[in-house]
């Protein structure tokens, strides 16, 4: 019988790297513990609080600076990501309180101190595990000057009170940037100031911002090194954007905006054949093909007829198509034409798709999303082989809400390497199905599960205990309690298990 693999013990290099983070944690948690007992005392002396935290966060800030440099590397990105959800979780619970002795600007002071103590020019990444909220991107953002090695500056947040000039006067630092993304609040003033000080980009996305207009293009084109550009719903008119794709000598993706699908006429031809990365709504997809030949990832909506212009791009390994009817778009005779090159295959809100043309022309993929699809019911009379390559070379399958006949999603349990499936209002875990996959030897090596059941559910405990035992390599359950038929208690008992007996399985 297999069971999920036992937890090693932490490599020390790990282990001293954990024990290092959680000492600088225990000294922020004890700052906020301080600040709480001030906050409820209400006498004047507890002012003096604030001056012996701020002295603290400088001495903490000397010791890191004594670590070698690539032991601060591996500890940065958990050390920044802890620190700025401790200290939102302390501002969100004081938010509310009104404070006798600190003022708004004073605390803002405090957040910053205490953010700042562990920022050092060796964090290299700020995504999305750390601004998670308005509160930490504006910390992330006022604190710019402490990280000038970042790489990867990522605010996703759209965020009404965001201040693009806040952002703009720390731009000057970050000298090392090639990733910047900035959507809905980007200003002309932002983008000033990466042309003048970030020529290192390779990546700018600054979508949905309407206060990015034609002036910004001269800026723009000082970053000879930009590869990846995406101005849609911006103020950026189409000659502009087609001059940038035109000079821009590493350029790479062109994003078709709407009513643009003459953008090709416009750009010099020594640029369209180093296109490589093509997004948007697209109307001539023969001309696309014709124009842009080295195309290898394709991300376009369906409002054209027939897709079979797409044959010529003999490149392409890394298509997404949204919005299409599968027969009206002609995509049996693109899948029979280049299938076979295809590696990630994702098709978002597209009617009648069907599943044996993908399992039969697409024998590389790695990847497959089906997402808010339709599906056509299997012909009977067609015997799906297991042998396929594609039930042995796929190693991820998401497959969210999609409208399917009872048997169409039968053919998971021939997939032999998958390593992560999202089944997303798919019911198809049944004690009957995991006794067929164990005895055929497949699904075995799984490590990712997401499972989030419609009514009245597939998995029982038993069918979920057949399913832990025969995936060795399984690392994670997720959104195990939408199975309607697994009581919460035998939930709470199956974690303490595999805790008591020490398995690498977390159910989440």
């Amino acid at each position: 019988v297999n069971m999920p693999q036992l937890k090693q013990p932490m490599p020390l290099k790990d282990k001293c790297l954990q024990e290092c983070v959680d000492l600088y944690c225990v000294a922020l948690a004890r700052w906020i513990s301080k600040l709480r007992r001030a906050e409820a005392s209400r006498k004047i002396s507890s002012r003096n609080t604030e001056g012996n935290v701020l002295a603290e966060c400088r001495q903490i800030k000397r010791n890191l600076s004594a670590f070698p440099y690539f032991v601060i590397e591996m500890m940065s990105p958990q050390l920044t990501r802890k620190f700025a959800d401790m200290i939102y979780a302390y501002k969100d619970k004081t938010s509310q309180l009104k404070h006798r002795f600190w003022n708004k600007e004073s605390r803002n002071s405090l957040y910053i101190a205490m953010f700042r103590s562990v920022l050092t020019p060796h964090v290299y990444e700020y995504n999305d595990e750390i601004v998670r909220s308005s509160f930490t991107q504006d910390l992330v953002v006022q604190t710019l000057d402490s990280v000038p090695g970042l790489r990867t500056l990522h605010l996703p947040l759209t965020i009404i009170e965001s201040d693009p000039g806040a952002l703009a006067r720390m731009i000057c630092h970050l000298r090392h940037l090639q990733i910047f993304t900035y959507e809905y609040h980007c200003t002309d003033e932002v983008i000033e100031q990466l042309g003048l000080h970030c020529t290192h980009l390779k990546m700018v996305s600054v979508c949905f911002s309407s206060h990015v207009t034609n002036a910004s293009a001269k800026h723009l084109l000082q970053l000879r090194n930009l590869e990846f550009l995406n101005l849609s719903g911006t103020g950026i008119d189409k000659e502009h954007y087609a001059f940038l794709l035109s000079e821009l000598p590493q350029i790479k993706e062109i994003v078709f905006r709407i009513e643009e699908d003459d953008i090709l006429d416009h750009v010099a031809e020594k640029n369209l054949h180093k296109i490589s990365y093509v997004s948007g709504i697209v109307e001539d997809i023969s001309k696309l093909a014709q124009r842009c030949l080295n195309i290898t990832n394709l991300d376009i909506c369906l409002f054209t007829e027939d897709l079979s212009g797409l044959a010529a791009l003999t490149r392409l390994h890394t298509l997404r198509l949204t919005e299409g009817d599968y027969a009206k778009c002609n995509l049996n005779a693109v899948l029979t034409d280049i299938g076979h090159r295809l590696t990630d295959l994702t098709l978002y809100r597209i009617k009648h798709v069907n599943l044996q043309d993908i399992v039969t022309l697409c024998p590389s993929l790695s990847s497959l999303t089906l997402s808010l699809c339709t599906l056509l019911s299997l012909d009977p009379d067609i015997q799906l082989d297991p042998q396929l390559p594609h039930f042995r070379n796929l190693t991820s399958l998401h497959i969210v809400n999609i409208r399917y006949h009872k048997k169409s999603c039968g053919y998971i349990r021939h997939y032999v390497s998958l390593k992560t499936i999202r089944l997303d209002l798919i019911n198809i875990f049944t004690v009957e199905f995991m006794r067929e996959v164990i005895r055929s030897g497949t699904l075995a090596y799984l490590e990712d599960i997401w499972l989030h059941e419609r009514w009245p559910g597939a998995l029982t405990m038993e069918a979920l205990e057949l399913l832990i035992e025969h995936c060795s390599y399984l690392k994670s359950i997720k959104d195990l309690r939408t199975c309607i038929q697994i009581p919460v208690r035998f939930i709470e008992e199956l974690k303490c298990r595999l805790l008591v007996q020490n398995f690498y399985l977390e159910i989440i």
